[in-house]
């Protein structure tokens, strides 16, 4: 009997670990053009909470990963690349709005060349003008092109090259939702010889929220681990979906592996030091990121980890 051929031609993933304001996303690529048999829903959660709004959409295919400490969204990526079934690989951000025609011009684009990543435009909500509806024109009329290189608004890609590169980088260096994670994936994209367009037909409308990623201590740290990645041309991840083909840092890279990790452990530590003293009450919102290190078993900062994902132990 003739093994019946795989259907599923895009898969969109999408991944979370308890920070989210909004979830846009679930909603807009559930509502596609596509046919609905060719193309699947993965959400990701690094712990084991997911909103009702992800379990009880059937278009969606939910995993936990059931981890603790700090999040690190590599594992979520690698996790729904593993599961995927899609030729073609869709990430976007997962609280942003898209039209009902996103994924039908991703396979278009991609039908065009195949060694290809083609990234959306993000465009963002701004002060100056307030959203009052998530209706298509206002979104056109009010967001605005903000960061015209933002790699996490959107990323698509054959799910045959994700697994030649052995997926996101899972280094304790890109830990954290401060994550430059996405320039690390452009950056080994083009040292593995990939073609990178930038589409203007894909548009994702992003809602404000009060989070920003840029700035952050994680994010400075790992632009030294990227430089030099991007120098030495490598294109593998040193941690990822397969350990038998991981890649093996040079003796160079895995001092600025450690010595921006030993930073980073430091300044984490020394902040929830300080976070400590004021013993926060129950009930207040507190940072995304746990303090908790794969190399640390403080009493300190299991406390204060208790204290951050109350809900997640």
């Amino acid at each position: 009997m003739k093994k019946e051929q795989n259907k599923i031609k895009i898969s969109v993933i999408m991944i979370d670990g308890g920070f989210r304001k909004n979830i846009f996303g679930a909603k807009y690529f559930s509502q596609q053009d596509f046919l609905d048999d060719e193309y699947e829903i993965i959400w990701v959660d690094y712990f084991d909470k997911m909103e009702p709004e992800i379990t009880l959409n059937p278009k969606i295919k939910g995993i936990t990963l059931k981890k603790r400490g700090i999040y690190h969204s590599s594992y979520c990526f690698n996790k729904g690349i593993e599961r995927a079934r899609g030729e073609i690989i869709v990430i976007p951000d997962a609280d942003q709005i898209v039209l009902p025609d996103f994924l039908s011009r991703v396979w278009t684009l991609h039908q065009e060349y195949e060694k290809l990543v083609v990234y959306g435009y993000r465009y963002d909500e701004v002060q100056e003008r307030i959203l009052k509806s998530h209706d298509f024109s206002e979104l056109e009329n009010k967001c605005v092109l903000k960061n015209p290189l933002n790699y996490g608004g959107c990323l698509t890609v054959r799910r045959e090259w994700l697994l030649e590169m052995n997926g996101y980088e899972q280094h304790d260096v890109f830990r954290t939702g401060f994550h430059a994670n996405g320039l690390l994936m452009a950056t080994r994209f083009k040292n593995m010889g990939l073609a990178i367009q930038w589409e203007p037909s894909l548009k994702l409308y992003h809602p404000w929220h009060p989070f920003t990623l840029s700035g952050s201590l994680e994010y400075k740290s790992q632009h030294q681990v990227i430089a030099w990645v991007k120098s030495s041309m490598l294109w593998r991840a040193i941690q990822g979906i397969n350990p038998m083909k991981n890649q093996s840092p040079s003796a160079r890279l895995s001092d600025i592996l450690r010595e921006e990790l030993n930073l980073l452990d430091s300044a984490i530590l020394h902040q929830w030091e300080i976070d400590s003293i004021f013993d926060f009450p129950e009930n207040t919102t507190q940072p995304l990121v746990a303090p908790v290190s794969s190399r640390s078993d403080s009493s300190l900062l299991s406390k204060v980890s208790r204290k951050l994902f109350r809900g997640t132990q």
